[in-house]
């Protein structure tokens, strides 16, 4: 989903040139809907449609449409049809019954410019590359072996990290868990697929990437007027999109061609490391053919999978363990409870291993209902209707952009008892998981636009929550209350804390 709300204002500047332009758009725009039965929704304004109707934060505005519209609804947002689905009976249509229909990604300019046209698995559209792409990451990138092969990375950091929070404390320092989680999610990352920390030796307090990583971030769930109104493109470049999104793509493609060019003149020198990171399998690919592939990839093949990895590797994890430390700091017999049996399972070993996560069966309940209250994703990646079909009695268009709020439906109480509350006791003795079988429970999406990275943004995901909970006892800072812990939200292709978590650390090992 879009940035769109940022843009409100600019919109209503422009609206009277658009008023000119849209007397030659308007009615192919009209004849689209004509004939199909579509579900109900707020009427549209002329021009902008229903994009006012989006606040800062729209997956919070959609749920509220949903709840005075129903389940399904219509929406124009700007020339674009896009129909939401709020509840489990219209996801599973979406995401399992119907999903051959609904597989398909909307190019968006952001999205393709990040992933170089189109070439990656998250933003691609369905065809056959994509079936491809998948295939051989499936096999070869995401892999449970895979997965567990980088097992001392995270363990590595994670001690790295707490290393530096006891330092800091024993100096009286609060400390920033933002900005040292996307540091430490930012290192095991960039270790996983180049080889490499980025911090300085023994240090993970902020990563030097963190303002490109949160600008890219942000311009991929961003607004771009063109995206909405396709025969506008030039405002963007009066906006200064244009250039905003250029320069940081220029600034990302330079890392990795960097990367690519230093790991060439090591394979050239000393040939391949018999300890493969993700670099290193994709650049393998450019000269040999994989079995699961069926073709050689290209430079910029590979650039747009590095951008999966990166970026959905290190924003999404981070904002996890970000929200649920700030909800275990509200919610102190919660905190209490995962402390004790973190503490049990690892005993005197001074730090958690991966060994001890199977054990830890409440802290598990804790991230899944971290997922569930506030997801990194809350509206899941935009789908795009193949072929004319139905839901529910409603005629879905060919091409129609297809949005699932997950904050909808896993806050839907028909499903969920007292949904507004933090409650990891709700996941006991259930079997909800998060491979997207139970509709109601869907973090991480489902059928064949499941996040592929799922395993391993979760191993880190609790061996950093984990080691938090062992290491430390965790306080506000002198003056604050429960009650004064901001919950605000920053929306973006990820949904993070408007404003860091800064608490008070005391050391325990």
């Amino acid at each position: 989903m879009l940035h769109l709300f940022s843009s409100s204002c600019l919109l209503l500047l422009l609206l009277p040139l658009f008023f000119i332009l849209f007397k030659v758009a308007a009615p192919l725009s009209r004849s689209k809907s004509r004939g199909y039965s579509l579900p109900p929704g707020p009427p549209p304004l002329p021009i902008v449609g229903n994009l006012l109707k989006l606040s800062r934060l729209p997956h919070i505005s959609l749920l509220r449409l949903s709840q005075h519209y129903g389940s399904l609804i219509h929406l124009k947002l700007g020339h674009v049809p896009t129909v939401i689905a709020s509840s489990k009976e219209a996801a599973t249509e979406i995401l399992k019954t119907q999903d051959l229909f609904f597989c398909s990604r909307p190019q968006t300019i952001s999205g393709s410019k990040f992933s170089y046209g189109g070439l990656d698995i998250a933003f691609s559209p369905f065809n056959d590359h994509w079936k491809q792409l998948r295939k051989f990451t499936n096999a070869e990138i995401f892999s449970t072996a895979r997965v567990q092969s980088f097992r001392s990375i995270r363990e590595e950091e994670a001690g790295i990290l707490m290393n530096t929070i006891k330092r800091d404390s024993a100096n009286g320092k609060l400390i920033n868990l933002s900005e040292m989680a996307l540091c430490l999610f930012n290192n095991i990352t960039f270790r996983e697929v180049f080889g490499k920390r980025i911090s300085a030796d023994g240090e993970c307090g902020s990563s030097p990437h963190h303002d490109m990583v949160m600008e890219v971030v942000a311009l991929m769930g961003g607004f771009n007027v063109s995206d909405f109104f396709p025969s506008f493109g030039w405002v963007d470049f009066l906006t200064g999109n244009r250039l905003k999104l250029r320069r940081s793509f220029r600034q990302m493609d330079a890392l990795f061609e960097k990367e690519i060019e230093e790991r060439l003149k090591t394979i050239h020198s000393h040939g391949r490391s018999q300890h493969q990171d993700f670099l290193d399998v994709l650049l393998l690919c450019q000269v040999e053919r994989d079995p699961n592939l069926g073709f050689l990839l290209s430079r910029d093949e590979i650039k747009a999978l590095l951008v999966d990895m990166f970026f959905g590797g290190t924003a999404t994890t981070a904002v996890t363990v970000v929200w649920g430390m700030t909800e275990l700091m509200r919610n102190k017999s919660t905190m209490k409870k995962a402390q004790r049996e973190v503490r049990q399972a690892a005993g005197d070993k001074g730090r958690v291993e991966e060994d001890d996560l199977k054990h830890l069966h409440y802290l598990k309940m804790v991230i899944k209902e971290t997922l569930r209250l506030h997801p990194a994703s809350p509206l899941l990646g935009p789908h795009e209707c193949l072929k004319d079909t139905q839901i529910n009695g409603f005629d879905i268009p060919a091409k129609t952009r297809v949005i699932v709020n997950f904050t909808a439906v896993g806050r839907d109480p028909r499903w969920w008892e007292e949904p507004e509350i933090f409650k990891p006791e709700r996941f006991e003795n259930n079997s909800i998981g998060y491979k997207g079988n139970h509709l109601e429970f869907i973090p991480f999406g489902s059928g064949r636009r499941t996040c592929p990275g799922m395993a391993l943004g979760l191993a880190s995901v609790e061996i950093a929550f984990a080691n938090l909970l062992y290491s430390f006892d965790w306080s506000l800072p002198e003056g604050m209350e429960e009650e004064d812990v901001d919950m605000g939200e920053h929306f973006g292709i990820s949904v993070s804390k408007k404003r860091p978590l800064i608490l008070m650390a005391d050391s325990k090992i």
